[in-house]
């Protein structure tokens, strides 16, 4: 349908005008034009002449797409598009097909609108021939398409050339000619002077009319009416939705825009002036009614009519706002009133209001300014809309008024504003459910914008979907990093919040913990593990992820009570899964136990992170943590098992410089090759201020500039002082919802004049001054409770009914200063620190001592003794020791410190060590001097505890100092034993070996069991004889022996446990007699857990030259095995292998097929047919330093590993390019614990491995930072402890031989001759029997008679290797042939010894040790080489050169090519 009339009624001033010009009257160019509007040619030439104009400027100017059609006419190419539109819009289809006329019929009286769009055929028009010409021929059309009383508007259809025109006459036949044609030169002139591409009425001539009047020619516009589009919504034919409103409206508005900006001012905007179509996909609206529109700025007077241009278009956005209401309202509005006279009184008012302005010189009286509209957005209809609309709608109306309320400048920002809201679809309906409850109310954050839009921070958000898609995307990646810095309230945390949406889409995890002033740092990472399980307790993920996650961490984890301890909701997760597990009600202590926090927290991650789950653990205000967080931070990063894992840390970076420990902590990480994403937040933008305004608000963008730029300038861009400050505007009655106009509303020239405080706690404290004072209580009780309080814990604080709580949360969170941590739980948090901090600060600073004093006193008697055993004696605690400087008496400072012992104790169970030395330091200050005789027991007990935690946390300074205390004061030995222990383990770990083993003896000395420091060997015979007889009379198994029961032969037993561990590196001999009194005690007061380690230990002890009991070590070790098991002694397991399958099994063959299962946990140990048993002890070796990582034994850790490595590149002959990787790994782990002595333990062997390979890197470079050469000189491996030196000394000298360097070898060996005795035998000590066999032989054979003694310890060697060959052909056959060979090489005896050479490959090969076999070629080699035998000495030398290539040797490839090419050069 088309419909191109318009009312174009003049007020009843200007119709009352008196008719009297005649045509005499007109000036000279309406004479010309008179003379001029007689047709040339006939109407049909006509028509042709304006359908070329037409077709011309259609194509050219308003779609783009006909250009390329050019087989289908043009207006039948926009119809079609029109119908689509309309369409897709509610609106049936009409007038599609102008080749069958179908076009339809516009109703100017008011008939339906289904009677409007009937089509009519091309004899519906006229009589006669139907074309209105008079020529008969029936191929033009021409009828009155409306008429009112000042303008008839005619539609003009010629069918031959399939065109459409219009033609508009003056009605009112009373005036004269001039003033009609002056009246239709206006809009001909309005309608040249706007460009093309401004969508109006296209006025293509002003010509006589048939019956001589002027008449005004244009094209006549496709699409249908707006007030056509608003009946057929309101009959409810078809549904309208508000988008296809949003959508009109914004034509609308684009169209008024077009005509500001080209200088042209509209002033009638009526919905029967409008024509709605569709164009390249979009709604599109035409203004066909340029009656009254003018030029917004000129000199001409008679153009000019109204004033200012300002006012003029104030005038436009006020019609345009009743348009509005219009298109958004449903049902009419008209009330008998046509919304054209509506408009009409509209302007009136406005006029009359300006005058009013300008009479009172600009003051506006207070009260309601009556508007017109008003009414209409305060209806029923008009409360429906969203308040986004509603506030766009009631600003037009209100434009050019001097107000409050925020209005519109331009239509352009009414076209943007619309578009904003248009493209939210979601927004729309999400506003709309939410009008009901918000007035009165700042809106909630970011309602209803999309994802991306997030103020400002869309680079540092996708930084962030990087980094989180590189956790999850890259296949088995280690560990990444990501910190944001920023000032405090800048949106660090916010932004992680919006980030992480997108890592739960991909099954991923996110551990958050917020470290801050107020709380136990030591306990964010455990709290935040803790909270992250019972949150998955808590959904309802598939039985698969939950199945597969509790599967790995049972076997990442194992069975650490002392973790889930500090982890319950963990051990709650497990026992709800599979009720069967077992768990130890033993808690290791002490350096195990925090040990055993780091390394299982780090097994832990490990096992929940994975490619199908992977995890993200966010730590906040990390500038808050402590020394021991950012050691566990940098070991989880390090840890080589760990994949699939991301750390996200922030921080407030104008807190933070390079001297503090965070920076620190963060450089050395990045050291060892981590890379650290650096992502900095600053202030946001104004238009992201703008932003969040209107979503705050839910009013249009360009409405709440002025307001924002304000804002922007008063807050800094700062997201948290951004909101507080309006929030602070609301309190004042600066910002406010107001009711009538139902949208915020502002005093902007108050705001401006706003005082503003230098940062948002103080913003924030004065507005919380302004609250009640018993609103002022709770928020000072709950500041003094810490970052997150319970209601019940709060409930105590009340004294005297203070507050009402239920009322105080209420408020709280009214006011933005709380939110709850999880529904019903009654937990709330606060939602800022910085909110913390001014809660805190509304107490005086003077009162702040007796105020937390007053509060730790409350809760302390309503706390009764059961809850005091929970996490509420921490609350207790802290509030009290912050009143400790007021006076109180001696007896509350006892009291006190039986308190802060509780404290401590609670503290040391949850494995917070730190915090518990700050309690239990607090306690000691506490007590008086004479405290050991009024309170011993509390004096003991606090001491023995803090030594206990001190030396947990490695506060090794604080533990000397204190530990002098308890022993000069206990009143008997037994009350010093606990502290002797500590002492012991202190001085070992502290390298003082020596003074650790002397302490124990001492001990062992007073608890009755005497061993002299000064014990030789036949001390050690001695107590071994004794210890086999006792063995062989006691007729009882060992297992079967009772428990233990004796308090002090337990302490025996566990002091001559920690004190072997300080002998290994002194004296060997006191090794081996602590080891038989284990034993003993064992025997004859039953049996402990430590018995299980006695009994390896003995075995081990069996392997020993003097005693070579191969048969009874192997028994004893399965004793061990088994007693491991019944004592449930499994936290001993990784100490048991380190004897077990380091130095007993080396000594026995494979069992053929025996399997031995020793425990319900999955532990088997096995020795199966034609398996390695150096490959075997390999593996077992690993398994545990497994073990020893997840329980923390450090020492076990290094111990395992060292020997691992010892056995992967001495003697297993595996690649070693696998040993080399395994060694790399976890070099890097003894790293991340600062494990130095495991370290220097390790890196000789990987060295060794990298050289053999032909590598040229320096380990110690690339894990220390310094050269191979600095680090031994500063290790003083040459005069440090002994296992360093035998290590240096072995790894050297198998170097040297191996390369066949025999001078060096020699040098070597000499060097290490002390170290060649005695004491347990490990893998080492076999390689240096083997080695120093060799090198014997060969300085013999240079030295002539005078290697005697050489020859003495070369068959010394031999004999040993006869022995052990004898217990274990497979692994020692060769080793033995080799030595055999080199005696009669050194005897002269040619055959035996090429025979023994071969024999020596042979049994290398059978058994798969690629390195002995090359070595025994490359031997058999020199020893051909020596007696001339060039060429079969090549021929060996390329069968050392397979088998070094076999083991990944390259490095003596290369040197044996070397020796290769010299002998085919000689």
């Amino acid at each position: 349908m088309s419909t191109n009339y318009a009312d174009d009624d003049k007020s009843n001033s200007e119709k009352n005008k008196p008719a009297n010009h005649s045509a005499d009257d007109a000036p000279p160019e309406f004479v010309q034009f008179n003379k001029k509007l007689s047709w040339e040619g006939s109407f049909e030439d006509s028509l042709k002449k304006f359908a070329d104009d037409f077709f011309k400027d259609g194509t050219s100017s308003r779609n783009d797409a006909a250009k390329r059609d050019t087989t289908t006419p043009f207006l039948a190419r926009r119809l079609s598009t029109t119908s689509d539109f309309f369409g897709a819009m509610g609106i049936k289809a009409i007038g599609a097909d102008l080749s069958t006329r179908d076009e339809a019929a516009d109703n100017a009286g008011g008939e339906s609108f289904k009677a409007a769009v009937s089509t009519i055929g091309d004899n519906d028009f006229g009589n006669g021939d139907g074309d209105g010409d008079g020529d008969g021929d029936g191929n033009g059309n021409q009828h009155l398409a409306h008429k009112s009383n000042s303008t008839e508007i005619y539609r003009v259809t010629k069918t031959a050339i399939k065109v459409d025109l219009g033609i508009k006459v003056i009605a009112d036949e009373s005036m004269p000619l001039m003033q009609q044609y002056e009246r239709l030169r206006r809009e001909q002139k309005i309608s040249a002077f706007l460009p093309s591409s401004v969508r109006r009425r296209h006025v293509l001539d002003l010509k006589k009319f048939v019956d001589g009047r002027p008449g005004l020619w244009f094209k006549w516009e496709r699409g249908t009416t707006l007030e056509a589009w608003l009946q057929a919504a309101d009959q409810g034919d078809h549904e309208f939705t508000q988008t296809a409103r949003v959508k009109i409206a914004m034509a609308v508005a684009r169209t008024l825009s077009q005509f500001h900006a080209n200088g042209v001012y509209c002033r009638k905007l009526s919905p029967k002036d409008i024509v709605l179509d569709r164009e390249e996909g979009m709604c599109v609206a035409t203004f066909i009614d340029l009656s009254e529109a003018g030029f917004l700025e000129t000199a001409d007077s008679n153009i000019d009519l109204n004033g200012g241009a300002r006012k003029r278009q104030n005038d436009d956005l006020r019609l345009m706002g009743h348009t509005f209401i219009r298109i958004f309202q449903e049902g009419s509005i008209d009330n008998g009133e046509g919304i054209g006279d509506k408009q009409n009184k509209i302007l009136d008012v406005a006029e009359a209001e300006d005058d009013q302005c300008n009479n009172s010189h600009g003051h506006r009286k207070r009260g309601k300014v009556s508007v017109p509209g008003e009414d209409l957005c305060n209806s029923s209809t008009g409360q429906d809309l969203p308040l986004y609309l509603r506030a766009l709608i009631s600003s037009l109306i209100l434009s050019g008024n001097e107000s409050t309320t925020p209005t519109y400048k331009s239509a352009q920002d009414v076209f943007i504003d619309l578009k904003k809201f248009a493209e939210n679809t979601n927004g729309i309906s999400q506003r709309q459910q939410q009008n009901q409850h918000v007035v009165g109310e700042l809106a909630p954050f970011r309602v209803g914008r999309r994802l991306p839009s997030f103020y400002g921070r869309q680079v540092q958000l996708s930084m962030l979907h990087h980094f989180f898609d590189s956790v999850v995307g890259i296949h088995d990646c280690s560990p990444m990093m990501a910190m944001i810095s920023g000032c405090a309230g800048s949106g660090k945390s916010t932004l992680v919040h919006q980030a992480k949406i997108r890592l739960k889409d991909k099954n991923g995890f996110v551990i958050q913990g917020k470290f801050d002033k107020f709380s136990r740092p030591d306990a964010v990472l455990l709290s935040a593990i803790d909270a992250f399980f019972a949150n998955i307790r808590g959904r309802s993920l598939p039985s698969e992820v939950l199945n597969v996650m509790m599967f790995r961490i049972r076997e990442k984890v194992g069975c650490d009570n002392a973790f889930f301890d500090a982890i319950p909701n963990l051990w709650a997760f497990l026992n709800n899964m599979n009720d069967k597990r077992n768990y130890s009600d033993e808690t290791v202590i002490g350096e195990a136990m925090l040990t055993n926090l780091e390394l299982g927290f780090c097994r832990l991650i490990g096992a929940i992170s994975c490619r199908e789950s992977p995890v993200i653990l966010f730590l906040d205000d990390l500038h808050w943590a402590d020394q021991a967080t950012l050691d566990m931070i940098r070991t989880l990063m390090l840890d080589p098992s760990i994949r699939n894992f991301g750390l996200l840390g922030s921080y407030r970076d104008n807190e933070v410089d390079s001297n503090h420990a965070l920076f620190q902590r963060l450089q050395s990480i990045r050291e060892q090759g981590v890379n650290v994403m650096s992502i900095h937040i600053g202030p946001i933008e104004r238009e992201c201020v703008n932003d969040m305004i209107s979503d705050a608000l839910r009013m249009p963008p360009s409405l709440c500039r002025p307001l924002s730029t304000v804002v922007h300038q008063k807050a800094g861009g700062i997201i948290l002082f951004v909101l507080r400050f309006l929030k602070s505007l609301r309190d004042e009655g600066l910002l406010c919802f107001s009711m009538t106009m139902r949208q915020w509303v502002w005093d902007l020239n108050k705001i401006k004049s706003k005082a503003v405080s230098e940062d948002v706690v103080r913003l924030t404290t004065l507005q919380m001054n302004s609250l009640s004072e018993t609103i002022q209580v709770g928020l000072m009780s709950a500041a003094c409770l810490g970052s997150a309080f319970d209601v019940g814990v709060l409930e105590n604080t009340i004294d005297n009914m203070e507050f009402d709580v239920a009322t105080f949360i209420d408020t709280c969170k009214d006011g933005g200063y709380i939110k709850e941590m999880e529904s019903n739980t009654r937990k709330y948090m606060w939602t800022h620190d910085q909110i913390h901090q001014a809660a805190y600060e509304l107490i005086p600073l003077l009162q702040r001592e007796s105020f937390h004093f007053g509060l730790g006193i409350r809760l302390y008697l309503r706390t009764n003794s059961l809850k005091m055993k929970s996490h509420l004696v921490f609350f207790i605690v802290d509030n009290l020791n912050k009143g400790l400087e007021l006076e109180i008496t001696q007896s509350q400072k006892i009291q006190i410190a039986h308190l802060n012992l509780q404290a401590g104790n609670k503290a040391i169970s949850s494995s917070a060590f730190h915090s518990a030395v700050n309690y239990l330091r607090t306690g000691i200050s506490l007590l008086s001097g004479d405290s050991w005789i009024t309170d011993y027991d509390l004096s003991i007990q606090l001491y023995d505890t803090a030594l206990e935690a001190c030396f947990a946390s490695g506060q090794f300074l604080t533990f000397e100092e204190m530990v002098k205390q308890p022993l000069t004061y206990a009143r008997c030995f037994e009350d010093k034993l606990n502290i002797y222990h500590n002492l012991v383990r202190y001085l070992t770990a502290a390298g003082r070996s020596k003074e650790a083993l002397t302490t124990s003896l001492s001990v062992l000395d007073a608890l009755g069991e005497k061993i002299p420091m000064d014990s030789d060997l036949n001390t050690f015979l001695e107590e071994a004889m004794h210890l086999k007889e006792l063995l062989q009379s006691s007729k009882q198994d060992l297992l079967e022996l009772p428990v233990m029961n004796d308090f002090s032969k337990v302490a025996i037993i566990n002091f001559l446990d920690v004190a072997i561990l300080s002998s290994y590196e002194t004296n060997e001999t006191i090794t081996a007699i602590l080891i038989c009194r284990m034993m003993k005690i064992s025997i004859e007061y039953g049996l402990c857990d430590i018995s299980a380690v006695g009994f390896c230990m003995y075995g081990s002890m069996l392997t020993n030259p003097l005693v070579l009991d191969f048969k009874g070590a192997c028994s004893m070790g399965i004793l061990s095995l088994r007693a491991m098991e019944k004592l449930d002694a499994y936290k001993f397991k990784p100490r048991m292998f380190v004897f077990l399958y380091g130095a007993v099994f080396l000594f026995q063959d494979p069992m053929q097929g025996t399997t031995w299962n020793v425990t319900k946990h999955f532990l088997y140990y096995a020795f199966i047919t034609h398996l390695l048993l150096f490959k075997a002890s390999c593996q077992k070796l690993l398994e545990g330093y497994e073990a020893a990582f997840a329980i923390g034994d450090l020492e076990s850790m290094a111990v395992n590993l060292h020997l691992y490595a010892s056995v992967a590149v001495w003697g297993c002959g595996e690649k070693l390019s696998t040993a080399e990787e395994i060694m790399r790994v976890h070099a890097k782990r003894m790293i991340q614990h600062n494990h130095n002595n495991g370290l220097k333990n390790i890196l000789p062997h990987l060295q060794q491995a990298l050289k053999l390979m032909g590598s040229s890197e320096d380990v110690y470079v690339t894990f220390c930072g310094i050269s191979e050469d600095d680090f031994l000189q500063r290790e003083r491996y040459l005069s440090g402890g002994k296992t360093s030196k035998m290590i240096g000394h072995t790894t050297r000298m198998y170097s040297a031989v191996m390369r066949g360097d025999m001078v060096s070898a020699t040098r070597v060996y000499e060097m290490g001759v002390a170290y060649h005795q005695g004491g347990i035998r490990f893998i080492g000590s076999v390689m240096r029997e083997f080695l120093g066999g060799l090198v014997a032989f060969d300085i013999a054979k240079h030295q002539g008679d005078n290697g005697t003694e050489s020859i003495v310890v070369a068959e010394e060697s031999m004999s040993t290797l006869k022995i052990w060959a004898k217990q274990s052909y497979w692994n020692y056959a060769n080793k033995l042939f080799l030595l055999e060979a080199e005696y009669w090489f050194l005897n002269g005896n040619q055959e035996l010894a090429l025979r023994k050479f071969n024999d020596s490959i042979a049994a290398a090969a059978k058994h798969k040790f690629k390195n002995d076999k090359g070595l025994a070629a490359q031997r058999a080699a020199s020893f051909l080489l020596y007696n001339n035998r060039k060429q079969d000495a090549r021929s060996y030398l390329k069968h050392v050169k397979h088998c070094y290539e076999e083991w990944g040797a390259i490095g003596l490839v290369e040197h044996i090519d070397a020796s290769m090419s010299e002998l085919q050069g000689n």
